[in-house]
């Protein structure tokens, strides 16, 4: 089963919140599936607002023509503090309609990004995974993680 990210922030919310703080960054990295199905990893900004994780990603891309291909990915935020780690593993959706458009362009301005020729995704959620590690480089080296799952 896939739910959008507002659905997944009210069954999870501590891990959401996370989640949202780590993409809060502006990048992220997404990994895509290439025609002979070897992985590709690639930038990206995803984008939180309306209950809903999107992206623009830019037409006549890599990236643009795996997902619309295949639009099985996993999502990746960049490293946090203590090796702070959130990946997502899910389905990426068309979603050009006017409304997704405008949504996605408002969070986009916050952080001063602009969208020409590219088009709107939405990101469907199947599972999630966080990690931190704590005493890093020390023999006490320990992890804390959670992971969460769409029911269905």
């Amino acid at each position: 089963m896939l739910v959008p990210w507002g659905e997944f922030a009210d069954a999870a919310p501590g891990l959401a919140e996370r989640g949202a703080r780590l993409f809060g960054v502006g990048v992220a990295y997404i990994a895509t599936t290439a025609k002979d199905s070897s992985p590709r990893v690639h930038p990206f900004t995803p984008l939180i607002g309306g209950g809903r994780l999107l992206a623009f990603i830019g037409e006549r891309t890599v990236k643009y023509d795996n997902l619309l291909r295949d639009p099985r990915c996993a999502i990746h935020a960049m490293i946090g503090n203590d090796d702070e780690e959130f990946m997502i593993i899910g389905r990426a959706v068309v979603s050009d309609n006017w409304a997704t458009n405008m949504l996605a362009a408002v969070e986009a301005r916050k952080i001063n990004m602009t969208s020409r020729n590219h088009v709107p995704f939405e990101f469907m959620i199947q599972r999630v995974h966080w990690a931190v590690w704590k005493g890093l480089g020390t023999p006490d080296i320990r992890r804390r993680a959670e992971r969460w799952q769409a029911l269905g």
